[in-house]
């Protein structure tokens, strides 16, 4: 079973403290458990903002832990999620999916330097006893839990939490997709090793149950962005590069 690193009181003080928007009829408020910093945060802004003026709707997205976002799903205070796999919708059927991801990212593996890299599920469960993954990232918890009792999964509060426990060797491998990296996480990889990707993962827009009726405009308006370009014009300004 996964455990969390700090303390929980810490934690919860945390959470308590994000401040949060308050959602109008003038601007829907949309979560994501990305950090504000970085890259897939600022792709999913850009992506939702030309989204929702293509169907003349103010949005905003705001970045929020995983736990407290879903809960503001569940009572309304959210007008969706972005950033969500598509078994979440499996999970929780009262929420709309858009027809199509509006990103694509990948995971990795990231272990302590000198090391030969892990490039699959089944090469992390040989080598690695503990891993650790942001907490929040569902598809990461499901992943590694299945993997035990081989290896003992950890969550933790960040992305460049998941990568310190590595540097300090508290744990053997962290799992994390390159969407969530900074400039300040990114070049912390230069510390360890990385092998291929692990996978892909297609992150997708989720409407709360109070906005389904958006569904049928912002899928239309999906695919007129699609067929601009858009995408492709988002992946290489936030993902590629200096």
């Amino acid at each position: 079973m996964s455990r969390c690193w700090p303390a929980i009181p810490a934690i919860a003080l945390a959470i308590a403290s994000v401040p949060v928007q308050a959602q109008g009829p003038d601007t829907l408020i949309f979560g994501t458990t990305h950090e504000a910093d970085s890259r897939v945060y600022q792709y999913a802004s850009d992506y939702l903002r030309r989204l929702c003026a293509e169907v003349r709707q103010r949005c905003q997205l705001q970045s929020l832990p995983g736990r407290r976002s879903a809960a503001m799903m569940a009572d309304g205070s959210l007008a969706g999620e972005m950033g969500r796999v598509k078994d979440y919708g499996r999970r929780h059927p009262q929420y709309l999916r858009l027809d199509q991801p509006f990103v694509q990212s990948r995971t990795y593996a990231f272990t302590p330097a000198g090391q030969p890299g892990i490039d699959s599920w089944a090469q992390l469960a040989k080598r690695a006893r503990t891993v650790s993954y942001k907490r929040g990232v569902h598809a990461y918890q499901t992943r590694l839990e299945s993997l035990q009792p081989q290896l003992i999964p950890h969550d933790v509060q960040t992305v460049p939490a998941c990568l310190q426990m590595v540097l300090t060797g508290r744990d053997q491998a962290c799992i994390y997709d390159d969407g969530s990296l900074s400039a300040a996480s990114q070049a912390t990889l230069d510390q360890g090793r990385i092998g291929k990707p692990l996978e892909e993962l297609a992150l997708y827009l989720y409407l709360g149950a109070e906005q389904r009726a958006l569904a049928p405009a912002l899928n239309a308006a999906a695919s007129r962005l699609q067929a601009q370009g858009l995408k492709a014009e988002l992946h290489r300004k936030y993902f590629t590069l200096p």
